[in-house]
């Protein structure tokens, strides 16, 4: 009997342990389906929807309601909708369609007629039936309830849901050339079970269909177009798509390191245009742009209207994984997720301004040179000594590891000495003006240690000679990369429950690994400690600048109960992390290029040059290399030495107005196989040194005259031809096909460029 017994429990094993896991994991999904539901909002079913007492269906009339002598803003109290005419050309920007927009929007069905006659739409959750979904109503179909309030310069609208209980206020002022559009957080109102969880403003301003000349543009990569005219290349099941500020809006591993998920979503800066004939209107986030994502719709999604909005969180969301196991033998269970809100409204207003823009400006050359002088104006874009861009923008790898059948095996690919020597012999061809930045400089760089220096590379003395070295030549700038948002277990001195970051289950936001490591994002407090003990080890190697792996790419709210964080308020510590480092006198650059880096940052690195790639993106342009230009150095992505065809690879730089960059090692790159760091397959310094030395010596002959000035103006003149203006009147000239073409007169040869000066 006990034989069998035995032989019952060893033949279904496998079974009884999965069945066993779901009951723990049955429990531990009770657990946070609990915890979810006690960080809900209260809510009574005592709520009773009052009558409807306005119907937004109606004609109404646009009445003036404030002007300033370059905008006038006009009002229908009936629609709650605006429209904006800018006084310079008369040009009229509606909020919601019309006839005049959309020829045929009487034949729409009433649903989508009422949806693009609608001034803002929202998103809310039932929290009673809490796996619903989320539930989308439009202004004119779903708001009974209307109000306005003349106040300076425009109008509060409150917009009342009455079914669910929910009014949003709305503020509409003219200021100066712009129109901003203001959401108090305190003038969101619910009163019933329902949890409003996004808005979307004003998702039809300046929407228009294919027939003029024209664009959407939106923050993929450092800028892309979606062009009108190219909408019979595109495929008949076009899709929007979403750019979440500064962040995927579900925060993961996954979304932070598989690229796909990174760049797909994740928005530099919090802006999108839309260019019709000679108009363009630009929008960007002034407040809240944390919580807010670009939402594009090209012409063909439903309707033949391309429009760009912003939609705007109001709350933090967050998902409870339920289970997802296997035992092994075929047999899974998955409890799936389940999305929940969080109970309190984020305490922020949210602030967008339109700019208007008319003739020559009317593109997104103008609406760069729009939101470049907003962050002049508010301190948010640092004004650099390091701006002139003709560097050379070099990365080395110091070191790196290889797995052993113990021990893993330390590779020396570049020590501190044999930098020197690299910075030397570039000295001697002529080259000594150099943003170098130093990647695995330290020891436990695996996991994320900070310091010191690796005694394999030479140790402090070696870090100390090369201070003293960068001290000594003044066109030499020396950056140390840390990583700091990301730690793992083996993290000296890391807390793995103060400081690390939770979602909204009060969960960390973890990842496991093979080698038995727990990978965690650290709280944003415990960055700014971090930092601080960086700052003060440093303090011997005054000529070292710090290089910045991650702060300038992840900003993410954190409800860590010790030290909880909303989006915006991450934001505002990693700035001041910047600053704090800026402090000491230190160069400080970012390979992150979101926004808030650039207030301190003296040299953003990795720029992205290309778009994720969506098939509604047409191509790429430099905005934020436009923003940045006469004001802070910066190079792409792109390493020369890594590119399949490094003249293609040369023109993207000048293109982009991007320094030469190229990432090497000292050492053979064939001491990197089967390493981390195979990637970095044509590596070696003494093989790439005469290319390095050709291609910066073609920069220096070519562009001396536009080193340090603002790029002015980006021109697609063709699939293969571009244009691009400098502040000072040069232009260049670039043509990216196999054969010579001329361009506006100028004869560019095959896969090269001209350098032009007053048209000569």
């Amino acid at each position: 009997m006990g034989e069998k017994i035995k032989r019952f429990f060893l033949d279904r094993i496998g079974s009884i342990v999965f069945l066993v896991i779901i009951a723990i994991l049955l429990v531990i999904g009770t657990g946070r389906v609990k915890t979810a539901r006690s960080n809900a909002i209260t809510y009574s079913d005592d709520y009773e929807a009052p009558e409807k007492e306005a119907d937004l269906t109606g004609a109404g009339e646009y009445v003036s309601i404030a002007e300033n002598g370059k905008l006038e803003l006009l009002y229908n109290d009936v629609k709650g909708a605006i429209q904006v005419r800018n006084l310079e050309d008369g040009y009229l920007w509606k909020s919601i369609v019309d006839e005049e927009v959309y020829p045929k929007l009487s034949r729409a069905n009433a649903q989508w007629k009422l949806n693009m006659q609608s001034a803002i739409h929202i998103k809310y959750n039932d929290l009673k039936k809490r796996d619903s979904g989320v539930k989308e109503l439009y202004a004119a179909k779903d708001c009974g309830y209307l109000s306005s309030e003349y106040i300076e310069n425009g109008v509060a609208v409150t917009y009342g849901f009455l079914a669910p209980g929910i009014y949003i206020t709305v503020e509409y002022t003219i200021d100066g050339d712009e129109l901003v559009v203001k959401i108090p957080y305190e003038k969101i109102q619910e009163y019933s079970k329902f949890a409003v969880a996004s808005i979307s403003v004003l998702p039809y301003m300046g929407a228009c269909g294919n027939e003029n000349d024209g664009y959407l543009f939106y923050p993929d990569g450092s800028g892309a177009i979606t062009a009108f005219d190219r909408v019979a290349e595109r495929a008949a099941n076009v899709k929007m798509s979403n750019y979440f500020v500064y962040l995927n809006r579900s925060v993961s591993f996954n979304n932070i390191f598989f690229l796909d998920n990174y760049d797909r979503y994740t928005a530099a800066m919090p802006v999108c245009g839309i260019k019709n004939g000679d108009n363009a209107l630009f929008a960007y986030m002034a407040e809240g742009a944390g919580n807010s994502c670009v939402t594009v719709y090209p012409s063909g999604v439903v309707v033949d209207l391309n429009r760009i909005s912003f939609d705007i969180f109001t709350r933090n969301v967050y998902n409870v994984d339920m289970y997802n196991i296997s035992s092994g033998n075929d047999a899974q269970a998955t409890g799936g997720q389940v999305q929940r809100v969080d109970k309190f409204v984020i305490p922020e207003d949210k602030v967008i301004r339109y700019a208007f823009l008319s003739g020559d400006k009317a593109n997104y050359s103008g609406m760069a040179e729009v939101y470049r002088e907003y962050l002049i104006r508010n301190s948010l874009l640092n004004d650099s000594q390091a701006a002139d861009n003709g560097k050379l923008a070099l990365k080395l790898l110091m070191g790196t590891t290889k797995p052993g059948i113990v021990f893993d095996e330390y590779i020396t690919m570049t020590t501190y000495d044999q930098v020197i020597e690299i910075l030397e012999s570039l000295k001697s061809k002529g080259i000594s003006n150099v943003e170098l930045v130093l990647n695995a400089w330290q020891k436990g760089w695996e996991d994320y240690e900070n310091w010191g220096p690796d005694s394999h590379l030479g140790g402090k003395k070696g870090l100390k000679k090369l201070a003293e070295y960068a001290d000594a030549n003044a066109d030499l700038n020396v950056y140390l990369a840390t990583d700091m948002v990301i730690a793992n277990s083996e993290t000296s001195g890391l807390n793995e429950e103060e400081d690390v970051a939770y979602n909204g289950l009060n969960i960390e936001i973890s990842a496991g690994s093979t080698d038995g490591k727990n990978w965690y994002l650290r709280n944003p407090y415990a960055i700014k400690q971090v930092n601080e003990a960086f700052l003060k080890k440093l303090e011997k190697y005054d000529a070292v600048g710090v290089a910045y792996m991650d702060l300038g790419k992840y900003a993410y709210a954190d409800f860590n109960e010790w030290h909880p964080y909303i989006k915006s308020e991450s934001v505002k510590e990693l700035m001041g992390i910047f600053a704090d480092t800026k402090k000491t006198g230190r160069l400080i650059a970012s390979a992150g290029q979101n926004q808030y880096a650039f207030a301190s940052s003296d040299y953003i690195y990795d720029m992205k040059e290309d778009p994720f790639g969506l098939s509604i993106t047409d191509y790429a342009v430099p905005f934020a290399q436009m923003v940045l230009s006469g004001r802070l150095s910066y190079s792409s992505e792109s390493a020369g030495n890594l590119a399949y065809d490094l003249q293609t690879q040369k023109l993207k730089w000048i293109e982009f107005g991007s320094a030469p960059s190229f990432y090497l090692t000292y050492e053979s790159a064939l001491k990197l196989r089967n390493t981390g760091n195979d990637r970095l397959f044509s590596s070696t310094f003494s093989d790439w040194e005469p290319e390095v030395v050709s291609v910066y010596d073609e920069y220096r002959r070519n562009f001396g005259k536009i080193f340090g000035v603002r790029m002015k103006e980006h021109e697609v003149l063709g699939p293969d031809y571009r244009k691009v203006t400098y502040e000072n009147g040069y232009i260049v000239y670039i043509n990216y096909s196999d054969k010579e073409a001329v361009i506006e007169g100028v004869t560019v040869p095959a896969k090269n460029y001209i350098v032009t000066e007053g048209g000569r």
